[in-house]
């Protein structure tokens, strides 16, 4: 897993939406699916429902949504560490 399929899966979440999610992340509508359905591999399941114009979370989706958002989160402090503090 890495921290960009994590941010792009918070994203789709968040909007719902694939096309949205993408440009709110600065990458292309494929790219962003490449990295969801590598996610869903991983996780061995699907995260979203997609349907014509709607999104969904899955079961598994809102189970894992919690723990992922608190993988970015502690990614995100991590890299505000003052370097002084690194031995």
């Amino acid at each position: 897993m890495e921290i960009s399929q994590v941010r792009y899966f918070l994203a789709v979440a968040r909007e719902l939406n694939f096309t949205r999610a993408a440009e709110e992340c600065n990458v292309t509508q494929p790219a962003l699916s490449r990295a969801i359905k590598l996610l869903e591999d991983e996780f061995g399941g699907a995260l979203f429902h997609r349907e014509r114009r709607h999104t969904h979370l899955t079961e598994l989706s809102r189970m894992v949504e919690t723990y992922l958002q608190g993988v970015f989160e502690n990614s995100r402090q991590a890299k505000q560490l003052p370097t002084s503090m690194c031995i």
